[in-house]
Order: C-alpha cells, then sequence, then structure tokens
C-alpha cells in the first residue's frame, strides 16, 4: 500500500525530476485537463430518471455465501436498490431471518440484504475510460466494489476471463482505497494479484470520482484524476497474463462481510449501510489521446550486471509481469533500455532493478538518495509530454550520468 500525493504536469518534453513535491502538486490541474481533452464520451448512465434502466443494468439476485463467503443476500428489491435525487443508491439492511429464492429457486435465509448490479448481456467493451463518481458507506463490515469481468466468464471461467477492480474498499480500513488486476497467473486465490492504493480520508463523506484508464497496451487506475497505480501490458500475448484484449462488463455492488470485508466483523450499529453513485461515464481514447514511445535507459558502468539483466518496475509503472519490464544491452554499450508505450501528459515513479526477482520486492533495487528521489519508497520520478521521447541514461543507483 501506498499513498499517492498529487503528482503530474503536461510538458512539452519529458524530464526527470526527483523531489520536490511541492512542484508537482502546484502543476496538477493541466493534467487533469488533459485528461478529460483526450476522450469522447460513448456510454453513461446520469441516474436522472426515476427507476433503475433496465435496458442498461441488471440487479442480480444472490443467495449469501455465494462467493467470499459473504454474509449478504442480494436482492432485486427497490429497498435495496433504487434511485433517490439523481443518484444510484445501492443500500444494505439488516433484515435478521429474511427468506427468499436465489434465481435458481432454491430458497436461502439471512439476517442481511443488498444490492449487485452489472451490464453482462446489455453492454461491455474493451479499452475505454471509466469514471464513477461515488460516496461509500462507512462501518466495519462494508465491502463496496466497482469493477468488471470479462464477457466470456460464462465458457472459460473465472480467472482466465480476466477481472479489473476500479475501486474497493473496506470499511474496517477506512480511507484506503484500492485497484486491482486479477488473472489465470496473477490473482488473489494465490495472493498474486496486481494492487495499488492510495489514501483518500474523506470516501465515506464525499463524493469522489473513481478512473480506470484501460488501452491495448496499459491499465491505470486513478482517484479524482490523480493516478496512483499502473500496469504496463509485456505479456508477449499470453492471456494468462493478460486476457485484458477482450470484452468486459461493469459490476457494482456492496457486499458485507466475507474474506475481506469481515475481517474485523461487522458493526450492525451503521445499517443501513448505502453506496451512493452520482454517474457512470464509458469514453472512448481520441486520436489525439494515442500513446506515445518513451524509452527508458539505465548505465552500468559501475556496477556487475546480473545474470538474469536488467529490469524496471516498482512505483506505479507495474508490468503483467511480476519481476517488471525487461531491459535490453545496447551492443558495444554499458547501457541498458527498453521501449514503452504510455499515454501522454502522465507521470510515473519506478526504480531499474539489477535482476529479475518476480516472488521478491526486497531483491536487486537501486538504493536512491533523497536529493533525486520521490515518496515513501524513493523512486524515480517522470513526467510525459506529448511527443515520443528517449530519457536520457542515468547511472544505476545514483542521481546523475556516469562518470
Amino acid at each position: 500500500m501506498f499513498i499517492i500525493k498529487n503528482i503530474v504536469h503536461l510538458f512539452a518534453l519529458i524530464l526527470l525530476i526527483f523531489g520536490c513535491e511541492e512542484n508537482i502538486e502546484a502543476e496538477n490541474k493541466s493534467i487533469e485537463q488533459n485528461i478529460t481533452e483526450n476522450w469522447n464520451l460513448i456510454w453513461s448512465d446520469e441516474f436522472e430518471q426515476d427507476d433503475i434502466d433496465n435496458q442498461k443494468w441488471n440487479k442480480l439476485r444472490w443467495r449469501p455465501g455465494w462467493v467470499n463467503n459473504e454474509q449478504q443476500a442480494y436482492t432485486d428489491r427497490d429497498t435495496n436498490i433504487f434511485i433517490r435525487d439523481g443518484k444510484l443508491i445501492v443500500r444494505a439492511l439488516i433484515e435478521p431471518g429474511y427468506v427468499d429464492n436465489d434465481y435458481t429457486g432454491s430458497e436461502y435465509n439471512t439476517d442481511f440484504t443488498s444490492g449487485r448490479l452489472n451490464t453482462a448481456g446489455k453492454y461491455s467493451w474493451k479499452y475505454g475510460k471509466f469514471e464513477i463518481k461515488s460516496k461509500l458507506p462507512k462501518g466495519r463490515g462494508s465491502w463496496p466494489a466497482i469493477w468488471m469481468l470479462g464477457s466470456n466468464i460464462g465458457t472459460i471461467g473465472w480467472p482466465d476471463c480476466g477481472e479489473i477492480d476500479i475501486m474497493e474498499h473496506v470499511g474496517y480500513d477506512e480511507g484506503n482505497i484500492h485497484g486491482s488486476i486479477h488473472t489465470a497467473d496473477y490473482n488473489h486465490m494465490n495472493g498474486t494479484q496486481r494492487s495499488g492504493g492510495i489514501e483518500v480520508q474523506t470516501v465515506t463523506d464525499s463524493f469522489h470520482i473513481y478512473t480506470l484508464e484501460w488501452d491495448s497496451t496499459y491499465i491505470r487506475f486513478m482517484v479524482d484524476n490523480t493516478p496512483y497505480f499502473f500496469v504496463y501490458n509485456d505479456s508477449n500475448g499470453d492471456q494468462d497474463k493478460w486476457p485484458f484484449n477482450r470484452n468486459h462488463y461493469l459490476i457494482i455492488n456492496l457486499a458485507i462481510g466475507g474474506d475481506w470485508g469481515g475481517v474485523q466483523g461487522i458493526d450492525q450499529t451503521q445499517f443501513p449501510m448505502e453506496m451512493e453513485i452520482d454517474y457512470v461515464r464509458v469514453y472512448k481514447k481520441t486520436d489525439s489521446g494515442k500513446s506515445i514511445k518513451v524509452k527508458f535507459q539505465v548505465d552500468m558502468k559501475n556496477e556487475m550486471v546480473s545474470g538474469t539483466g536488467l529490469w524496471v518496475s516498482g512505483g506505479n509503472l507495474s508490468s503483467s509481469n511480476s519481476g517488471g519490464v525487461q531491459m535490453f544491452l545496447i551492443p558495444g554499450t554499458t547501457i541498458w533500455e527498453t521501449e514503452l508505450i504510455l499515454p501522454k501528459s502522465s507521470s510515473f515513479t519506478f526504480k531499474f532493478r539489477n535482476g529479475y526477482f518476480p516472488d521478491s520486492w526486497s531483491s536487486g533495487w537501486e538504493q536512491l538518495s533523497n536529493e533525486c528521489s520521490y515518496g515513501q519508497y524513493n523512486n524515480r520520478y517522470v513526467n510525459i509530454g506529448e511527443q515520443d521521447t528517449v530519457l536520457a541514461p542515468v547511472c544505476f543507483g545514483e542521481c546523475v550520468t556516469c562518470e
């Protein structure tokens, strides 16, 4: 888990910037404008009608314990899912001894009810930007989520279909927002899911915009236009690592208890719990928003190179390979490089890594001084502009080029 502070600025060139959080925060507004300009709205629900739009959404009926040992039943009743004052309300209730039938017709009983919607069979998307403005419920035991599943889950199952968690929050850890991807190789059942997080202290008191930006080459997570987690697609077509080249549908739900939400029990004094959604918007990238090529370079002149080579990872520049993005030696030099396709007008924190360590987060990292590093983990920092760029090679573990 890491806390991301406001970063980013629109430059015509790429600059390496180290430290200086004040400048980063002051420059954030120009990026926010650019993020919007590079996308066209193609689908939305503003929830201005009286009832749930059945042309867009399915209201699900599930028995308790169906997944993740969650304690609620999902119902399609207006008491659990409804529209109020231009907002979608997903409400969890305590209803001791509640009895109903699930979608198979089997009877169940439970003490908690809640709501779950999805767009399966009605709308699905491959790539785009997804914005959901939401206020989250307060209370230990709550587990709201905004997420996506591969539309082919019915034929190949989970996790092979792919899962993108745009936003997850558990009530006992209030203010910590999580974004994740799950695949056949990387998923929470094996403890290998790719995840990032950001602290937003007012998530249960006010509305925030939770954003997924998804392209053929990357997936990026943001809150209020502040990026906090990025996964680069270097899977080389391996569907077990990257099944995100197929359509996915949206899901919104409020779970109660379960394997994660219920770790510290359920505070029954907080009911009813409500997740409020102001809008859901889906955008398609414009031609002006196309990604650019960025070449990262590191000089190993003063280092003994590991037999497994050089990699770049860490910070919010993650990859579909848990060891990072592989780099390659420029013949006749001591410089290693790799070229990534990244979104314009964005920023990343990262480090170079001497050796391939897919199962460890503690080995091979360069150690940087405070004068040229950013954040809790002393990462490098890069701002990306509008044009293809080659970053100047820096010396491994140092702030400058090798002497």
